[in-house]
């Protein structure tokens, strides 16, 4: 009932605001306290960028430089895994000075993917699996440079004193007007993860003007991976308009180097909307998967469901 409310009381809340005067006054209160929250954040996102790319020149912020973010936060229910809570967070910015030798990059994530820069698709948090803050989440923060259009290096540190570097490159074919695969080579050096490379490679056709059909493809091997771990999605994507999406998936990972070469396999259904203007955006999630663990001795069914809030600034 929660998620289904939620969803049916988002268009009621976007046309008040586009509206203006029609607003309750408790609405209105609602409202100004989101965008007094959005303006704090911007607000101290700028403060703190302007300062640091001030330290490496004189060229004034205001002229080029850019800052936007996005808070990301789910309530996650997985039958075998039960309750569980997410919070990411990301900031990117353009900074005039720093610009013109590198980049900077901040925020919060799962450090495994940071590490291996997986594609989100695959990450933890869209595959419905719960995951622990305090231990698999870490802020991080980094410098990276363009060597090319299509190649860049990467240093980093996160969890307040690990460092990592990347070496990152990507490459666009198109093989017709309405398709086109798109290749990712990362290599990665981590203290506590080793030396590994990830690959994705993605094949992506658009049907019509509003559907598109996807398969996505990950693998890591490295010194602390069980072999080549993998993880693929075949799934087909349909918007209705601006922000609107909603994606039906096959997925499936695993690794080559266990006694249950494939983990698991499963379906994921995906919607998601604007709540508030186009900077707050609404996701429901559902999925029902197939997952063998080594010390399982058979698989097992289990479904999950997800609601999300993403909040830009």
């Amino acid at each position: 009932m929660l998620l289904g409310s939620f969803l049916l009381s988002a268009p009621v809340l976007a046309e008040d605001v586009n509206g203006g005067g029609d607003a309750e006054p408790e609405e209105q209160a609602e409202i100004r306290a989101l965008e007094i929250t959005r303006e704090g954040l911007h607000g101290s996102a700028y403060w703190l960028v302007t300062n640091v790319d001030s330290w490496f020149g004189e060229k004034p912020f205001e002229e080029s430089g850019r800052v936007s973010g996005l808070l990301r936060t789910r309530v996650l229910y997985r039958e075998d895994e039960g309750v569980d809570t997410d919070f990411r967070y990301r900031l990117r910015v353009h900074m005039p000075n720093v610009s013109e030798w590198g980049y900077l990059f901040i925020g919060r994530d799962n450090e495994q993917e940071l590490i291996r820069d997986e594609d989100e698709a695959f990450g933890r948090e869209q595959s419905l699996l719960p995951e622990s803050r305090s231990e698999e989440q870490t802020f991080f923060v980094g410098i990276g440079r363009m060597l090319r259009d299509n190649l860049d290096l990467r240093l980093g540190v996160r969890g307040g004193y690990k460092l990592y570097g990347q070496a990152r490159y990507r490459k666009t074919w198109w093989l017709t007007d309405a398709s086109n695969i798109d290749y990712r080579q990362t290599l990665f050096l981590a203290v506590a993860d080793g030396l590994g490379t990830t690959t994705g490679l993605n094949y992506a056709l658009a049907l019509d003007p509003d559907t598109a059909f996807r398969w996505r493809n990950s693998a890591t091997f490295g010194t602390e991976t069980d072999g080549l771990e993998w993880s693929t999605s075949l799934g087909l994507f349909r918007t209705f308009g601006r922000e609107r999406e909603l994606s039906l998936e096959l997925l499936g990972n695993g690794d080559t180097d266990g006694a249950v070469l494939v983990r698991e396999y499963g379906l994921r259904v995906t919607y998601s909307r604007p709540i508030y203007r186009d900077w707050i955006i609404g996701e429901l999630i559902g999925g029902y998967f197939w997952p063998r663990d080594e010390d399982d001795p058979e698989r097992y069914e289990t479904a999950a469901v997800g609601l999300g809030v993403e909040f830009r600034f």
